[in-house]
């Protein structure tokens, strides 16, 4: 604490304090300004809290996503009034569909003072309402009433944020004088037990008829995190011979009984052969699946029975969802290995058969593949530390990412709830920041110049690295159908750049390396995790066929 204290004499900032204290809250990410200037001294004057300050709110939000990713506990986001709050959407609606609890904390000017063209003055009362799980406006005044109705307010909030694992909204109108000073607090509690909600419990036996039944069993495992049980019993039901589970690198799941790269086993199926890959019984785990030519092929080819499995969302993604289950991936393979299952099938060994074959096409193509970017991503995933935090940006890089088989000790991010490109880079600095672990993001160039504000952050730890995928521009264009077609490709879609991230390394002390080829590349890899400054190695593929290349892939 500091030697002479600055507590805020403003009560309801007191409360705020108080009761995020009571509730557990320990982080807090501010971005300057003067309406929410008494919040920075008053919570930079307390012990209990661990403070940041951001200028950037939409770059500041994504670096608290990050935070909160880590730690799966609520972290707060505070700015100022009027558009500030506004630039923290983008990062809202990733944790609310990435349920990742944030706490909005928008400072506001008193309600007689909205639309009555007031400086920095906006309608922020339920501003994030459509992406959000709970949402407060706080009440002027400082009367006991007030402070009650206030405490109750914010109790709600974190309660709801913890509860849904997802973010809130709270709107906080503060009058002037916004700086009086006191030595003294006058508000503190004990600390707060928040209650809990019961989840029902799943009922094993309305299942067992239906997957007794069922000859062909797929899983498919969207976002999920890292569980040493969950793999242990995903091994455990892979060997059955009705099973198949099919994952991505974001799935954080690793096992050799498995389609860890879906596009890879989908490329080229004849469409002869799709009834007998389809399953009768589809059970869905996690969240967002990045692949759509799984979304296709489960369309056009839909199972009898599909179960989502999640404590939050049960999207019917492949428009046959027949059950929704509440529940954690763990908790429902706990009950499903103990169901009778068919033990006469052929559906398992035929997806390995498959993966099987399409493995020694697609390596004996690599072998003889050139530079660029499907090499580079060989070549980068290939040379990965072991029990690092790796994110992807979204993108063509991710997509890069999925065609690879990643090391079982490194976890795996990447923003799949809205997909953005917009705050890739803050979202792995902000996890980056309360980890031991080393991170690494893996990133386009769009993508890294779009955030490039995400290193305007004094808190970015020495052992942070960022490796540039730089094609010179949105190289996905050239990949998905449509774009190339419209006529105006380079212009309006690829959009190509002359921009170099050197400028940007020197801007903010990042250590700059930079590959043209593979030995280069495979060099500067060598190197790359050493030594004790964050680093950005620039991998150059922008004179490279690297759709072509790719598309020629898919044939393989």
């Amino acid at each position: 604490m500091n030697l002479s204290p600055h507590f805020s004499a403003n009560l309801n900032v007191q409360l705020l304090a108080a009761s995020l204290e009571a509730m557990g809250v320990e982080h807090i990410v501010f971005s300057p300004g003067s309406r929410n200037g008494a919040l920075m001294m008053h919570f930079n004057a307390l012990n209990s809290f661990k403070t940041y300050v951001l200028v950037d709110e939409r770059s500041a939000a994504y670096t608290a996503l990050g935070m909160a990713q880590k730690l799966k506990k609520p972290v707060v986001i505070c700015c100022t009034s009027g558009s500030a709050a506004a630039n923290y959407y983008p990062a809202v609606t990733e944790a609310f569909y990435q349920n990742i609890p944030l706490i909005v904390l928008t400072t506001d000017r008193p309600r007689k003072f909205i639309d009555q063209f007031n400086g920095q003055t906006i309608r922020q009362e339920n501003l994030f309402e459509k992406h959000t799980y709970h949402n407060e406006n706080l009440l002027e005044g400082d009367d006991d009433e007030t402070l009650t109705g206030n405490f109750l307010s914010l109790k709600k909030s974190v309660t709801k944020c913890i509860e849904k694992s997802g973010p809130v909204h709270i709107n906080f109108p503060l009058a002037e004088p916004l700086y009086e000073k006191v030595s003294d607090l006058k508000i503190h509690f004990e600390k707060l037990t928040l209650p809990r909600t019961e989840k029902p419990k799943i009922r094993f036996k309305d299942f067992e008829k239906i997957v007794t039944e069922s000859q062909k069993i797929m899983f498919l495992v969207g976002m999920h995190d890292f569980d040493a049980e969950f793999n242990s019993l995903v091994e455990e039901i892979s060997a059955l011979p009705n099973v198949i589970f099919l994952t991505e690198n974001t799935s954080n799941l690793h096992t050799k009984a498995i389609i860890s790269q879906i596009d890879n086993a989908l490329f080229t199926m004849p469409r002869e052969r799709k009834k007998d890959f389809a399953p009768d019984l589809l059970i869905t785990l996690g969240q967002n699946i990045i692949s759509k030519k799984i979304k296709n092929f489960l369309r056009e080819n839909p199972p009898k029975t599909h179960w989502h499995v999640d404590p939050y969302w049960h999207p019917d993604t492949f428009y046959v969802l027949s059950k929704k289950i509440q529940a954690k991936s763990v908790e429902f393979l706990q009950g499903f290995k103990n169901l009778k299952l068919e033990e006469k099938s052929n559906y398992r060994s035929i997806w390995l058969n498959l993966k099987e074959e399409k493995n020694n096409r697609q390596a004996a193509f690599l072998e003889n593949t050139s530079f660029s970017d499907l090499k580079v991503f060989e070549k980068i995933i290939q040379n990965l530390p072991q029990n690092i935090q790796l994110h992807y940006s979204n993108s063509s890089v991710i997509r890069y990412a999925q065609l690879f088989e990643h090391e079982a000790s490194i976890q795996v991010f990447c923003n799949r709830g809205t997909s953005g490109i917009d705050g890739s880079t803050s979202t792995a600095i902000g996890h980056a920041m309360l980890s031991k672990r080393q991170t690494t993001l893996v990133t386009g160039d769009l993508s890294f110049f779009y955030d490039s504000n995400a290193l305007w952050n004094k808190y970015i730890p020495s052992n942070f690295r960022i490796i540039l995928i730089n094609n010179g521009g949105g190289d996905i264009f050239k990949i998905i159908p449509g774009p190339s077609e419209t006529g105006v490709l380079n212009e309006f879609f690829f959009t190509p750049h002359q921009l170099n991230p050197l400028h940007l390394a020197n801007l903010y002390h990042f250590k700059y390396l930079e590959a043209n080829n593979l030995d280069e590349l495979q060099q500067q890899l060598n190197s790359l995790w050493q030594g004790n400054k964050p680093k950005i190695l620039a991998v150059n593929t922008y004179n490279q066929d690297n759709s072509g290349i790719l598309k020629e892939f898919m044939k393989a």
